[in-house]
C-alpha cells in the first residue's frame, strides 16, 4: 500500500466470530484462535521469501483483538498492516470498542458495514455517521482506510441470481451515498462477481471520487470462484487486487488445531495457497 498503482495482495486474517464458532463445532478452545493468526503471519512471510510479487506487495488484515502481537510483528517484517475497527460479526454496523481509534493500530484501518437499501432509515443514518467519524479520523491521522461493504441475500433471493444482477447494483448505490455523506475510503472492499456489466456498473460507481480503488474479497470460495471474479474484476480499472483470507489459510490452520498437520506443514500450505491466489490475480494459467 506504499504506491496509488501498486496491486494490493492482502491476506485477510481478522476473522473473530468465525473462529469463535468453528472452535465451539469442533471442540477446540477458543484459546487457540491467536495461534490461527500466528500461522497466517507465518505463512505470508513465508511467501515473501518465495515471491517477489509477495514481498513488494503484500497486506496483512488482522485483528488485534486476538493478535495484537502479531500487528506488531507484521510492522517489524516491514509488511504493510492493518485492523478492523468493527464488532464482529454485529449488525447495524457498533465499534470493537469505543471510541473506534483504540482498535486501530496498524497502518490502515478497515471497517465491515452490511448494507440492505430497504432497512430502515434511521439505521443506514446511524451507519452513515459513523463511517463519516471514521473517514474524518483516517483523515486527520494519515491512516489508509479500507472499506468493505456487504449486502447479504434475503429469504427468498437465490443467491446465483443475486450475485450477478441485484448485489453490485446495491453496492454501487451504497458507494454513491457514502460520496454524498463524504466518506469517500482509498479502498473499496467488495465482493466479486462473474457478470462483467456488474463489475463494470461498480467501477463506475468508485469513479464517481477521485482515488479510490477496488480491492475483492474471497467469502472462504473455491479457487475456481475466485478465478471468475478476478477474471471480471481485472477488467476494471480501479481494481488493485484482493483482500483473500479464510480460502487462503482457514483450512490449514483447522486442520493444525485437529491434529492432521503439523505447523510446518499448515505454514508451508499457507503460502502455498496465498501465492496461488497471487497467481489468479495475475491470470496465469493452472495446470
Amino acid at each position: 500500500m506504499r504506491h496509488p498503482d501498486d496491486p494490493i495482495y492482502m491476506l485477510a486474517a481478522d476473522h473473530r466470530w468465525q473462529w469463535e464458532q468453528w472452535c465451539d463445532e469442533h471442540g477446540v478452545d477458543r484459546a487457540r484462535i491467536p495461534g490461527a493468526k500466528q500461522l497466517a503471519l507465518d505463512g505470508l512471510i513465508a511467501a515473501r521469501e518465495r515471491s517477489d510479487d509477495a514481498r513488494r506487495f503484500a497486506a496483512f488484515l488482522v485483528d488485534a483483538e486476538y493478535a495484537a502481537p502479531e500487528v506488531a510483528r507484521a510492522r517489524a517484517a516491514g509488511i504493510a498492516v492493518g485492523t478492523p475497527v468493527e464488532r464482529a460479526g454485529v449488525v447495524p454496523l457498533a465499534w470493537g470498542r469505543d471510541p473506534f481509534w483504540q482498535d486501530a493500530t496498524g497502518d490502515f484501518v478497515k471497517v465491515l458495514v452490511r448494507h440492505r437499501p430497504e432497512w430502515e432509515a434511521g439505521t443506514q443514518a446511524r451507519q452513515m455517521a459513523m463511517l463519516q467519524a471514521l473517514a474524518t479520523w483516517c483523515r486527520a491521522e494519515g491512516k489508509v482506510f479500507l472499506l468493505e461493504v456487504l449486502v447479504v441475500a434475503q429469504a427468498g433471493e437465490r443467491e446465483a441470481e443475486f450475485e450477478r444482477l441485484a448485489r453490485p447494483g446495491m453496492v454501487a448505490g451504497f458507494i454513491r451515498d457514502a460520496y454524498a455523506a463524504g466518506v469517500v475510503p482509498d479502498f473499496w472492499k467488495i465482493e466479486g462477481t462473474p457478470e462483467p456489466g456488474a463489475m463494470r456498473a461498480v467501477d463506475a460507481a468508485v469513479a464517481e471520487a477521485l482515488g479510490p480503488r477496488i480491492l475483492i474479497l474471497g467469502k472462504a470460495a473455491p479457487l475456481e470462484t475466485i478465478r471468475t471474479w478476478f477474471e471480471t474484476a481485472r477488467s476494471v480499472p480501479r481494481a488493485a487486487g484482493f483482500a483473500i483470507g479464510r480460502s487462503v489459510y482457514f483450512g490449514p490452520a483447522g486442520d493444525f488445531f485437529s491434529g492432521r498437520v503439523g505447523r510446518e506443514a499448515a505454514v508451508g500450505q499457507i503460502a502455498a495457497n496465498y501465492l496461488t491466489v497471487i497467481d489468479a490475480w495475475k491470470g496465469v494459467p493452472h495446470d
